[in-house]
């Protein structure tokens, strides 16, 4: 499984990319990071007066770094991490699902990641996606285990590991204390009260102590609070301003309020906190000014983060623009395809598994992904968001599919089905 999933994101990134590609948007940030980093230059950016410290997630130029370290500055080095990084996803979704759901759909949603055409996709581009799957997956597996014998070792091993998912992308931060509510009253089954405040609690101190060295790293050198990364801010004011709500044709979707007027002006002479504070305040005074209009906007932006098309004029292409694989591509578009197969799928698993009497269990990967689409209304509705997403709606989709393979088996041997292994 890992060798094909690892084989078609190679292929891919080298038929997208020549050997000698340089990064474009988003990626250019994380590669002169990680570049920076490898020749001992600190974590800083490269600016027109030169070098200048930032407060970006670490865990991806980290990476990046150690490949650039051995490799020098040669970026499809680093897209082949991305892609050794993506094909970790499906042995991770097998684990998972094998774990809540039994081996046949662990294994068949494992292979289903290797073909999903967005995490092929974003294996061509140095950005977080690959990596924050990663994260959560294994904290969602440790977490689950945590669960099924609760250690106090364990619970500070599932709390470090969501700590990484944090330092890799800050939208994790609230996932943590999901999974404490989540396990709240399963651990009262099994562990005494005291020793089940006490591990919940373990659980959150790992998150934190685990954050806590870049806290104080960004506070050192920003000399200013900064948990994790700044960008909220700008991101939010992005997604919620005049420009993007009263276009029909940008609503659901994002600007760059630091490139446009007359934000760019407001920013200027600002320190990256302070832009952040400026954009976070706008943002909220603009859309308290027009609360009506949120309902509108919302289901603008949920829908768009569940679109069944990956190709918009806002969008990347699977392909060089004009090339014939990308004539071709674009004309079928893989993720329609994918979609009209798995999301059904996917609801139909999801629907069995509300009849079983181990729904509690079984319903982790559904919080998480009401979280990743509740952060779609709040800021805006990317692929991106999505991604991390995408992993534990193949968990349903398999189930989905497993259900209905052995429905069909069931009939064609002419008997019924009086229960299932799930109940």
């Amino acid at each position: 499984m890992f060798a094909a999933a690892l084989v078609l994101r190679v292929l891919y990134v080298v038929a997208v990319h020549h050997i000698g590609a340089r990064p474009s948007s988003d990626s250019i940030a994380y590669d002169d990071l990680g570049w920076n980093l490898a020749r001992g230059a600190g974590f800083q950016f490269t600016g027109a007066g030169g070098l200048y410290p930032t407060a970006k997630a670490p865990a991806l130029p980290w990476l990046v770094s150690l490949v650039y370290r051995a490799t020098g500055h040669f970026y499809f080095a680093a897209l082949m991490l991305q892609c050794a990084l993506g094909a970790l996803v499906p042995m991770l979704v097998r684990a998972l699902g094998g774990t809540l759901f039994g081996s046949p759909v662990g294994r068949l949603a494992g292979w289903l990641a290797v073909f999903h055409p967005l995490l092929v996709f974003f294996s061509g581009y140095l950005l977080t996606e690959n990596l924050f799957c990663v994260t959560v997956l294994l904290a969602l597996v440790a977490s689950v285990e945590w669960l099924k014998t609760p250690r106090p070792g364990r619970a500070v091993g599932t709390g470090l590991l969501w700590g990484l998912a944090c330092l890799t992308r800050p939208t994790a931060l609230p996932l943590p204390v999901l999974v404490a509510a989540w396990a709240w009253a399963p651990l009262g089954l099994t562990v005494r009260r005291g020793d089940r405040a006490r591990q919940v609690a373990l659980l959150l101190l790992a998150v934190t102590l685990s954050i806590a060295p870049w806290t104080i790293r960004n506070a050192i050198v920003l000399h200013d609070w900064i948990p994790i990364t700044t960008g909220g801010g700008r991101t939010l004011l992005d997604a919620n301003n005049p420009v993007v709500w009263d276009d029909p044709a940008l609503r659901g979707n994002a600007i760059s309020t630091a490139e446009r007027e007359p934000w760019k002006s407001r920013f200027r002479n600002h320190s990256e906190a302070e832009v952040d504070r400026i954009a976070n305040r706008e943002a909220i005074a603009f859309g308290l000014s027009r609360w009506r209009d949120w309902p509108r906007v919302a289901w603008a932006k949920f829908s768009r983060f569940w679109r069944l098309t990956a190709l918009t004029k806002s969008t990347g292409r699977w392909f060089r623009t004009g090339s014939l694989p990308d004539r071709v591509l674009g004309a079928l578009d893989p993720l329609l395809l994918w979609s009209l197969v798995v999301l059904p799928s996917a609801a139909w698993g999801l629907a069995r598994t509300l009849r079983w009497t181990r729904r509690h269990f079984q319903l982790l990967p559904l919080w998480v992904i009401a979280w990743f689409s509740f952060g779609s209304i709040v800021f805006w509705g990317a692929l991106r968001m999505r991604v991390p997403a995408e992993p534990l709606v193949l968990l349903y989709a398999a189930l989905g599919l497993v259900d209905l393979f052995r429905r069909v088996r069931v009939r064609r041997a002419g008997l019924s089905v009086v229960g299932s292994r799930g109940e």
